[in-house]
């Protein structure tokens, strides 16, 4: 409690030194931006009178007057818990449940979602307010600020994006909440916890949870403490859990229930858990609450760092003591959670990992594969090889899925401990016609093992039976022998090959019989109507294209614009020097054929106007040319790309290219995930493998000064070491040195 009390003082002290900060702008105050766009606000269902804590469903209607310019983002969720598409306002003002969480998560937001274009025919989207107001009795007006309306831009309009985002203003809706009838809100708490203590359909489990996360009540709270356990597949409907211990207005009492589940023998401790409780003690005083400018100083967030931390300490000996009243899976999810929430005190995380193995079979299913697949730099041990038998000795899974993935991080991480086990392993799973190892698992075999599996790939290829996998080996690793079987095979379903085993034989015949290679090369893209497999068949050649070169060449003018621009990018990434000239050319003759018709050109989703597919065409080229792996296109060439240029949007992005080369300012950037397969950026070009990179270093012009990225522990997950850093570092210097380059550190400690 000293602790608490010393970093409460910390805070308040920082606070009282921190310059005022001007007040946000009100979004309640903004205006629609456009005229033409409309969007309606209603309560669903006509209802307008609602008791405190009952869902108040709102139904969001966008309508245009105006055809083929306006278009809606159509989501329903986002990465950091609150779709932010809206904002809701309310007259007399009522409190956001979720300030304290929002202001102080540094969560990624973002989601999957399309797009609709807009049209007299309503778009219509649900929500409830109480995601964004707790209401108390009284009169309410409410009305929205919409952010999700956007359109492309106008001819010449000075814009840094591709879309310009619209602001709406609805019109407002009048409602008036009730005091809450108590004998309801006891029912709507046993419904929900009935719901939620069974084994409800995802639909009434999601309701369920929301019911209980508005209620707003001491008994809601406590439930809502006993049921949370955790996020996303270990607990679907966790998030609602979660967020309801967070806007309940009785913070002391849910950090209460919540400590008083650790003791309780069927609740299971989580890492999630544990976060949320600390999140809510540290939160629970206002003086270490961050202001809201969210350009809060460092030093308030390195000492709000520390009192979690903290605080954490001193709840793991408690989960700890708790341990010997679990048993079975809620044991088992325990002493992870301590083992994943303990990173700042390693001895409870070395302490705890020999009981962590010894449960390992009371673990779901799901989280042993992901502890596996992405845990492994912590379970790093030889007393994991018992558990990874286990995994591989059960019958393998299709390939490419989930357990399937598992089991060859399985048969790697054996491999890595016992080599000659991990050999033996990963040859029978190779020799196995049921199981299709990946081939960044078979790598690990020498050439004399490799041979077996590769001739039983040759044989089901030749026999119309082969694996997807098969058709991988024969890529990577078949010679000229293997073409008397391949050859006929592949012509027999010419043009109705599945696009990646295609594109697989294509890559082998280019590879060991150029001639035949780019042959069929030519008679797939013609073969074009059976598969749309043509739209990104260069591409998938890979390092292959260059034997190819020329009929990529030749399709920048074929009238399909899907494959011109397969065959753009492809040259842009993989092609010659030569292929640089080819792509000037055609993006010249696509200035001259939309001189004078510009305003046409619009990047709009439908993509089906002659206008959008030219825009998107420009955008690849212009890509292409000034990304292009295998030239150099320094500053003055970025000039000359920004003069053939037809849009703004096109002509902004180059020039902002062209600052990246000013002194100081080039950096190689590297990519460690996976650390295996790292990646680098640099000035405008991305995603280059080591080989492309040293080739890159080799075009710049002697005295070019270029610095490195160095990544400390905290800055990426999972952390590479600064040795292995410092090592790829200095190969990479000493490879630049000798084409005149320096290379220097950018951040190094």
């Amino acid at each position: 409690m000293i602790m608490r009390a010393r970093a409460a003082v910390a805070c308040v002290a920082l606070l009282l030194t921190t310059p005022g900060w001007a007040a946000p702008n009100d979004p309640c105050a903004a205006a629609s931006s456009a005229s033409d766009v409309r969007l309606a606000l209603a309560l669903k269902d006509g209802r307008n009178v609602f008791q405190e804590g009952e869902i108040v469903p709102l139904v969001l209607s966008f309508t245009s007057t105006t055809k083929n310019r306006y278009w809606a983002d159509v989501r329903n969720y986002d990465r950091s818990g609150r779709l932010s598409t809206e904002y809701y306002c309310v007259e007399p003002e009522a409190p956001d449940p979720l300030d304290s969480y929002f202001r102080s998560s540094g969560g990624m937001g973002g989601g999957l979602g399309s797009t609709r274009e807009l049209g007299e025919a309503p778009f219509t989207a649900d929500a409830e307010l109480n995601e964004w107001r707790r209401l108390e009795p009284g009169h309410y007006r409410v009305y929205a600020i919409s952010y999700r309306v956007w359109r492309t831009p106008d001819p010449n309009e000075q814009t840094p994006y591709t879309r310009v985002s619209e602001v709406l203003r609805s019109n407002p809706v009048d409602l008036r909440v009730t005091k809450a009838d108590p004998a309801w809100q006891v029912e709507q708490i046993r419904s929900a916890t009935q719901t939620l203590d069974g084994a409800p359909p995802p639909d009434d489990a999601h309701r369920a949870a929301r019911t209980l996360r508005f209620l707003n009540t001491e008994d809601s709270t406590r439930q809502l403490a006993r049921l949370f356990t955790g996020l996303n597949q270990q607990q679907p409907v966790g998030w609602d859990l979660m967020f309801g211990l967070y806007a309940s207005p009785y913070r002391k009492l849910a950090i209460d229930s919540m400590h008083d589940q650790i003791a309780a023998p069927g609740h299971a401790i989580t890492a999630e858990f544990l976060n949320t409780l600390v999140g809510l003690e540290v939160s629970a005083d206002p003086a270490c609450n961050p202001p809201s400018d969210p350009l809060a100083p460092l030093g308030f967030w390195q000492r709000r760092q520390v009192q979690t931390q903290a605080l954490m300490k001193l709840e793991l000996p408690k989960v700890v003591a708790a341990l010997p009243a679990k048993a079975g899976r809620t044991r088992a999810l325990t002493l992870l959670g301590l083992f994943s929430a303990g990173e700042s005190d390693q001895t409870i995380v070395q302490s705890i990992r020999p009981a962590l193995m010894a449960a390992w079979a009371d673990l779901p299913p799901d989280t042993q594969r992901d502890l596996i697949e992405f845990g492994w730099q912590s379970l790093r041990g030889p007393d994991m090889l018992p558990i990874l038998r286990r995994m591989v000795a059960e019958p393998p899974s299709p390939s490419q899925s989930v357990r399937a993935l598992a089991r060859d991080a399985a048969l790697k991480h054996i491999h890595e401990l016992d080599p000659a086990e991990g050999r033996a392993l990963i040859l029978h799973d190779a020799l196995d016609p049921n199981a299709q190892p990946g081939l960044d698992v078979i790598k690990f075999l020498p050439e004399k093992d490799i041979e077996p599996v590769l001739r039983l790939a040759v044989e089901r290829i030749g026999n119309h039976d082969a694996r997807e996998m098969d058709y991988e080996l024969v890529d990577r690793y078949a010679g000229p022998a293997a073409l008397g079987v391949v050859k006929p095979a592949f012509e027999a379903h010419l043009g109705r090959w599945a696009c990646a085993q295609q594109s697989a034989m294509l890559r082998y015949f280019l590879r060991v019989d150029s001639a035949y290679g780019a042959k069929q090369v030519s008679a797939s893209l013609s073969s074009r109507k059976a598969t749309h497999c043509y739209s990104h068949l260069l591409q998938s050649l890979g390092g292959q294209l260059p034997k190819v070169e020329q009929s990529a060449i030749q399709a920048l003018d074929d009238p399909d614009p899907e494959l011109v621009q397969d065959a753009v990018v492809a040259l842009g990434r993989w092609g010659s020097a030569d292929a640089e000239a080819a792509l000037w050319a055609r993006l010249r003759r696509f200035h001259q054929e939309w001189a004078g018709r510009e305003d046409q050109l619009r990047l709009t989703p439908d993509y089906k106007s002659p206008g959008a597919r030219a825009a998107a065409l420009e955008q690849v080229l212009v890509t292409a040319i000034a990304g292009g792996t295998n030239w150099l296109c320094t500053p003055d060439k970025l000039s000359r790309l920004a003069g053939l240029v037809a849009t703004k949007y096109q002509h902004e992005q180059i020039e902002s290219l062209i600052e990246q080369w000013k002194p100081g300012r080039a950096l190689i950037n590297p990519t460690w995930f996976p650390e295996d397969n790292r990646t680098f950026s640099l000035v405008q070009y991305g995603a280059l493998t080591e080989e492309q990179l040293r080739a890159k270093l080799a075009q710049f012009p002697r005295g070019t000064q270029l610095l490195w990225q160095f990544w400390q522990p905290a800055q990426i997950a999972p952390s590479v070491s600064m040795a292995v850093q410092e090592a790829l570092y200095e190969s990479i210097r000493s490879a630049a040195e000798k084409s005149g380059v320096t290379l220097g550190k950018a951040n190094h400690p």
